[in-house]
């Protein structure tokens, strides 16, 4: 008999599954405990670590159609002297431990429901039961993009189990950066006509980008805190020494776009603000102004009135909403689906030296998830 959630999120906390480490052994781990259940499994491989690996399981009839359990196994870092490592611990009616609440707890959650319909049943299914448990989802969702490119899911439904307190939520803004490099005229800087400062190009751009930034405010959505599309320069860099004026300067851009923005045109816009303000600076010669474009991840939408969204508000008596965090949620949507984010614990007790998860939450969003089978699937 499958254990409870609570001892199978134990089982799987023990396996040190950071980010930047192989993902392999836990991925075997959920292996041996869905192939009971007589379902056709695949791995896919990270073309660039044979050692990340994505599973997907389906159980069912084949062809498209039916429901996506989703989560990610990879954790963030953790030391031996945080309370969230690999050896759990209960503490009354909660669960400490590296990825306890982000997110193994709602990954044992999803299984416990494919085992508590059983072999027999999930057999008679109507429409099929996937599961995509995918690598590096911390790190910019590598396992997710991979799936997307090269094994989408055929599903009408997903539901990723993110920590949201099982309140449904459908909308999350974009994550998207870039890094502007400048390259001005070094000289002596006891006369700085003689060159150009791609430093001072920078100063002005980051501060044209900022004064963008607040003019995005302008377009607010109140389901959104922030209301509005944000802009960060979180690293910046340049120079040689302090009496060269800097012949290089570089910095990296991040925003944050609301559903509906055109991030392609943002990112236009962004490198139009730059080049703007690196012309106003003087100097010998002109500034050089390079963007590149490193990270496009996508908001999530999903409609109230999709079939998931209206079902989970039924089931949780919660009215959908959004997260200030990032998901593979606008990933598996691409794939064609309709995607909700939905799971144990809250976001807040993630990512701490003291990740824990209520082991209530764990046993709700089991129920939740064999609900979700009945419904979507038979």
């Amino acid at each position: 008999m499958m254990r409870d959630p609570v001892a199978l999120t134990e089982d799987l906390v023990a396996y040190d599954t950071v980010s930047a480490r192989p993902n392999a052994p836990l991925i075997g781990r959920l292996a041996t405990l869905l192939e009971p259940l007589d379902g056709r499994l695949q791995r896919v491989v990270s073309p660039h670590d044979p050692e990340q690996i994505n599973l997907v399981a389906r159980f069912g009839p084949d062809g498209p159609g039916g429901l996506a359990f989703a989560g990610h196994t990879d954790t963030v870092p953790w030391d031996g002297s945080m309370r969230a490592t690999t050896a759990p611990e209960r503490d009354g009616r909660r669960l400490y431990g590296r990825g306890t609440c982000d997110m193994k707890g709602a990954i044992a959650a999803m299984i416990h429901a494919a085992h508590a319909v059983g072999r027999d049943g999930l057999s008679k299914l109507k429409r099929p039961l996937w599961f995509a448990l995918t690598f590096q989802e911390e790190v910019g969702c590598h396992g997710a993009k991979l799936l997307q490119t090269a094994h989408p899911l055929p599903v009408d439904h997903t539901i990723i189990g993110e920590p949201t307190g099982l309140t449904p939520v459908t909308l999350h803004k974009g994550y998207a950066i870039a890094q502007v490099k400048m390259t001005g005229q070094p000289c002596h800087s006891s006369d700085p006509r003689q060159g150009a400062s791609a430093v001072h190009g920078a100063a002005r751009a980051v501060e044209a980008l900022l004064e963008l930034g607040q003019g995005w405010q302008a377009q607010a959505d109140d389901r959104f805190t922030p209301p509005w599309t944000t802009i960060n320069v979180g690293l910046i860099s340049g120079g040689e020494a302090r009496n060269i004026v800097p012949e290089r300067a570089e910095f990296t851009v991040e925003f944050r776009p609301l559903p509906g923005t055109d991030v392609a045109a943002t990112m236009e816009e962004i490198e139009a603000v730059a080049r703007r303000a690196a012309q106003s600076v003087p100097g010998a010669s002109p500034l050089g102004v390079a963007m590149e474009v490193v990270e496009v991840n996508q908001p999530l939408f999903t409609p109230d009135d999709a079939p998931l969204t209206q079902w989970l508000v039924e089931q949780t008596g919660a009215v959908p909403g959004s997260v200030p965090f990032y998901t593979e949620g606008a990933l598996f949507n691409a794939m064609g689906g309709q995607t909700v984010v939905c799971g144990p614990g809250e976001i807040a007790q993630a990512h701490r030296v003291d990740e824990w998860v209520e082991l209530d939450a764990l046993e709700q969003a089991a129920g939740l998830y064999r609900r979700a089978i009945e419904q979507f699937c038979t």
